[in-house]
């Protein structure tokens, strides 16, 4: 009689010993023909136990596979949604049709070349500069109406600085206000005037001359000047000034942490590092054949990564920061119009969806920054009107969660777009 062995089986036919899991081992079909040594001990469960090991890794992948396909039928709905309901989005902002007017006090009723407003402890703060070098100021508590107000808004002429103001922009609790001309002032106005009073400055430096603009971040402000743009890291203390040489006037500025941005007169896109010593910045994005006597008018960061130019010819496209030396834009908008006027400026929502920009021909436009191509535009829309004066600021803020607002100059007049209500919306709201 032959000896069982562990893992093997006795094939009588053969009369030799197999492998338990050979897969010469005979199936049995009725009785069976096989007849290892029966010494009453069981027989080994090595081969159950492998085919089970293998049943359940086959469940197990395909529980994984079912997992992976519903996560990829989940993202692909929610990515689905959130894109039809940026179009709806898209609909309803352009079809906007109710707009609010109103003046400012102004006291040489100069046209308003400048405009910002913020929320700061729960009041709205609201600053304009006009040609004629002066720079107002209204707050008023977030419950009360901010349109339809005329004169009666609050705004109180707070200094001269004896020449066009060019830009107004605010960091935490403070607001710079610059001036363009030969003398050209920075004008510091902080939001609470209880503890700090208001200043002004000049840069010490007489190559500094024509202040175009502006941006403030933190504590750094950046001046975009002709043929280079000024850093001062500590607006309120001046301690440090540095100078970006450019080559040509700077018309805008962007800063992202410690990388500054500039975009000059002669179509120009440079980059300057912050943190090193050096004056010289790498240029990027622009192609020498092309950028000649393109001025780029602004600049603005979106997305961590992404650069949006507008040039004095009236393109509008988004460059990828993360491949400087690729001239080719990832989103163009087209059907803006411009082909000589370096201020025309453009807009953003809180949320980064839409682009406002003002053209020549004084009308504003609006574009998805999701897809670009050419304007968002409907019949019934107010943007299709065209104003008197040329539009010479925009911004838009979040008034309310969800509630856009669009503020516009033109002339000596400010002017408000609920950005997707309608005037019918506006007059059931009234009667109700």
């Amino acid at each position: 009689m032959p000896q069982e062995l562990p893992g093997l089986y006795w094939d009588e036919e053969k009369q030799r010993y197999f492998p338990l899991a050979s897969s010469r081992r005979p199936q049995a079909v009725g009785p069976s023909t096989l007849h290892p040594p029966t010494t009453g001990k069981p027989q080994s469960l090595a081969a159950p136990q492998a085919t089970g090991e293998s049943h359940n890794l086959k469940r197990h992948r395909n529980r994984s596979l079912l997992r992976a396909r519903e996560d990829a039928r989940f993202s692909f709905r929610t990515a689905h949604k959130n894109k039809l309901m940026h179009q709806i989005s898209c609909f309803q902002v352009a079809q906007t049709s109710h707009v609010a007017s109103s003046s400012i006090l102004s006291l040489t009723r100069c046209a308003i070349t400048a405009f910002q407003a913020v929320s700061y402890n729960n009041n709205v703060h609201s600053f304009a500069g006009d040609t004629g070098g002066w720079f107002y100021s209204s707050v008023i508590g977030r419950d009360e109406p901010v349109t339809g107000y005329h004169t009666s808004h609050g705004w109180r002429p707070e200094f001269s600085l004896s020449s066009e103001i060019s830009s107004i922009c605010i960091s935490g609790s403070r607001c710079i206000a610059t001036s363009f001309g030969p003398e050209s002032k920075i004008l510091h106005f902080p939001l609470d005037l209880d503890s700090e009073d208001i200043r002004v400055a000049r840069v010490n430096n007489r190559s500094v001359r024509d202040i175009w603009t502006a941006d403030f971040q933190g504590s750094r402000l950046v001046l975009g000047t002709n043929d280079q743009a000024v850093v001062i890291d500590d607006a309120a203390d001046r301690a440090t000034v540095r100078f970006m040489k450019t080559g040509s006037d700077v018309f805008a500025v962007a800063q992202d942490d410690n990388i500054i941005y500039t975009g000059s007169r002669a179509g120009i896109v440079q980059r300057f590092d912050s943190r090193i010593a050096s004056t010289k910045g790498d240029r990027i994005l622009s192609d020498p054949r092309t950028t000649q006597h393109n001025s780029v008018t602004n600049l603005k960061i979106f997305y961590d990564w992404q650069l949006l130019t507008s040039n004095i010819d009236g393109s509008l496209a988004m460059f990828d920061l993360r491949f400087p030396g690729n001239r080719t834009p990832v989103i163009s908008f087209t059907g803006n119009i411009n082909t000589y006027t370096t201020k025309t400026p453009i807009a953003v929502d809180p949320h980064e969806q839409f682009l406002f920009a003002a053209g020549q021909d004084r009308r504003i436009r609006l574009w998805s920054l999701r897809t670009g191509g050419a304007p968002l535009v409907s019949p019934a829309s107010v943007f299709q009107k065209p104003f008197e004066d040329p539009i010479r600021a925009l911004q838009v803020v979040e008034e309310q969660e969800g509630v856009l607002g669009l503020w516009a100059t033109s002339g000596a007049a400010l002017y408000k777009y609920n950005l997707g209500q309608r005037m019918e919306e506006e007059s059931e709201a009234m009667q109700c």
